[in-house]
């Protein structure tokens, strides 16, 4: 379900990985720029929840357990079409990469990535910044 309300979403970024200690640096990183965060072990527990119309964005890992991020992100392409996703994978495959890209994701960062690449394409998703800093991290 989508939130009538975005307003109270702006500047908020949800975080789902199902790596408890992923999940508190991403907080601890994303908190210390300024930004609010929700964290998620899973994709299923974020889609219980009621999702911004606008105002917010997503980080999730692709490998997370019984939904894989690219199928969250095509969840996401139904439920709250406009919620910016930035997927994130320690593995280099590129066949993973053309099929977020083809679902819509703003980026696919893979681990380790600079925490500046990040923020930088938080504020991208977010409306912040033209472009990104760390393109292509």
């Amino acid at each position: 379900m989508i939130d009538p309300h975005p307003a109270r979403w702006a500047g908020t970024v949800f975080v789902v990985d199902d790596d408890p200690s992923v999940r508190r640096s991403l907080e601890r990183l994303v908190k210390g720029a300024g930004w609010t965060v929700r964290t998620f072990a899973s994709g299923e527990e974020l889609l219980r929840e009621d999702l911004p119309a606008k105002g917010a964005c997503l980080i999730a890992d692709v490998h997370l357990g019984n939904m894989s991020g690219l199928e969250l992100q095509a969840a996401l392409n139904t439920r709250a079409p406009h919620l910016p996703v930035i997927l994130t994978s320690g593995l280099d495959n590129p066949e993973l990469e053309l099929e977020a890209c083809q679902l819509g994701t703003v980026t696919f960062l893979r681990k380790p990535f600079e925490p500046g690449a990040l923020l930088g394409w938080i504020k991208k998703a977010l409306g912040e910044e033209a472009s990104p800093s760390g393109v292509g991290n």
